[in-house]
């Protein structure tokens, strides 16, 4: 089986399970749809990112597409973790693939909720990978569509993640493991920053006139 048509089977069955088990949030802004398309972000960083270290590009392209796969069957982000990795391990034995080929992606899913650097390389892809998708300009528009019309609801949003952004960047819970990751991250979250900081300014700007 071609790459193509490997990550085109697992993909066709991402969606389909996602929608069948997310069907209750299928209007929600981070509703399947979402959350289907934000795996196929992250399967399009864990291409580039295997490329730049010389990782196995299939499974770490199979492990972006999978890693979220169970994300509705649970609200504990622990526990989606877990059962993402027993239907991804379910579906691949199903399926017939290489044992081999099967753990190191069920490690990979298992392992992204960050509990320090983990043992495999295609894990700390897939880590990556997630993190960078979660600050990436798609999601900057659901945390915009997020956050409700008034002044006051801006503001809060908008410092609480800024925030979060200075501790990711004094590494106090948050590291990326490969070069590229680290590049990348640091030049979306100047973009975040730039934003949130120019929104706060206009937001003060405006009540000032106001007043």
């Amino acid at each position: 089986m071609s790459s193509g048509d490997l990550f085109g089977k697992i993909s066709l069955f991402v969606e389909a399970h996602l929608s069948e088990t997310g069907r209750d949030y299928a209007n929600n802004l981070m509703g399947p749809k979402y959350v289907f398309e934000h795996s196929l972000r992250v399967a399009f960083w864990c291409w580039r990112l295997a490329l730049e270290t010389h990782a196995d590009v299939s499974m770490c392209v199979a492990a972006g597409l999978l890693h979220d796969v169970s994300r509705f069957e649970s609200e504990n982000p622990n526990a989606q973790t877990a059962l993402s990795a027993e239907t991804a391990k379910k579906y691949m034995t199903n399926e017939g693939y290489k044992k081999e080929f099967t753990a190191t992606i069920v490690d990979a899913i298992e392992n992204q909720i960050r509990q320090g650097m983990p043992a495999r390389l295609e894990a700390r892809i897939l880590q990556d990978a997630d993190r960078l998708d979660e600050f990436g300009y798609v999601r900057l528009l659901c945390f915009m569509k997020t956050v409700g019309e008034s002044f006051s609801q801006y503001r809060g949003n908008a410092k609480s993640l800024l925030a979060e952004i200075g501790k990711i960047e004094k590494d106090e819970y948050s590291q990326m493991w490969t070069s590229m990751g680290k590049a990348r991250m640091k030049t979306q979250l100047t973009m975040y920053k730039t934003f949130l900081n120019g929104l706060l300014e206009e937001i003060e700007n405006t009540e000032t006139t106001m007043r």
